[in-house]
């Protein structure tokens, strides 16, 4: 069977439930509650199918991947949007988070048959969605107002990858990989 993954980092907790909760706000007051469907994350490697019998062998060069990288402070650093659907809390393009992205984007290229990764290559924003594909054009707006000046800092050391796999209803955490330089 063909499933759905994608690669992401994801925040520690109290952090990542502080972040829940702006995106649960946003489905209170603007009914937009499609980004509760995974949590809260920075996506490394946007959504590929895999068939099942390749999971093995994801698994293995997703470990040597992180074996071979070093934990990345990661700065979220207020809100931003992507016009007229999708609000944000921006991250910090770091020289080592957009090397990261970019090893692991390098990595899907060159085994295109098991990532099933044939994007259009487009510049990389890393950003946490709090707001997207169900926020209406005239809920955007309203959610912008409310968003565009308010304050927003944290920070996170990112030692691990993780898979998130699409269960047909939402993305569950699959499997977590720490990374191994350093940590």
């Amino acid at each position: 069977m063909n499933q759905l993954y994608f690669i992401a980092l994801i925040p520690p907790s109290p952090l990542r439930d502080e972040i829940q909760e702006l995106k649960l706000e946003v489905k209170e007051k603007f009914n937009s509650s499609h980004s509760l469907n995974a949590p809260p994350h920075i996506t490394l490697l946007s959504p590929f199918r895999l068939e099942d019998q390749n999971e093995d062998k994801l698994d293995s060069l997703i470990k040597q991947f992180t074996r071979s990288v070093n934990p990345v402070e990661v700065r979220l650093n207020n809100f931003s949007t992507f016009p007229p659907r999708v609000i944000f809390i921006d991250v910090e393009k770091s020289p080592a988070l957009m090397d990261i992205q970019q090893k692991l984007e390098e990595l899907a290229r060159s085994h295109a048959d098991l990532f099933n990764y044939n994007y259009d290559e487009r510049p990389y924003h890393p950003h946490l969605t709090l707001a997207f594909k169900d926020l209406t054009k005239k809920n955007f707006y309203k959610a912008w107002k409310e968003f565009e000046n308010r304050s927003f800092e944290a920070s996170f050391n990112a030692d691990s990858v993780f898979l998130l796999k699409h269960n047909s209803e939402q993305w569950e955490i699959s499997r977590r990989y720490k990374n191994s330089l350093n940590s």
